[in-house]
């Protein structure tokens, strides 16, 4: 009997190990992503701008 409480016990051990390592690598994801939809928002407004400024000078050519 008290080896099999020792057995559960090391197999908890082992599994709050793997859960705090798996919510450790959960938060670095979260901020990564968090980090990477902010520089998608940069990004994006870079390319709306550049688009603006390609129709701006398309609008002033002259037409044939």
């Amino acid at each position: 009997m008290d080896h099999d409480i020792n057995q559960l016990g090391d197999r908890l051990d082992i599994l709050l190990g793997r859960f705090g390592a798996l919510h450790d690598e959960n938060i670095v994801l979260r901020n990564r992503v968090a980090a990477l939809e902010g520089e998608n928002r940069v990004l994006g407004d870079k390319v709306e701008a550049a688009r603006e400024k390609v129709s701006s000078l398309l609008e002033r050519l002259p037409q044939e």
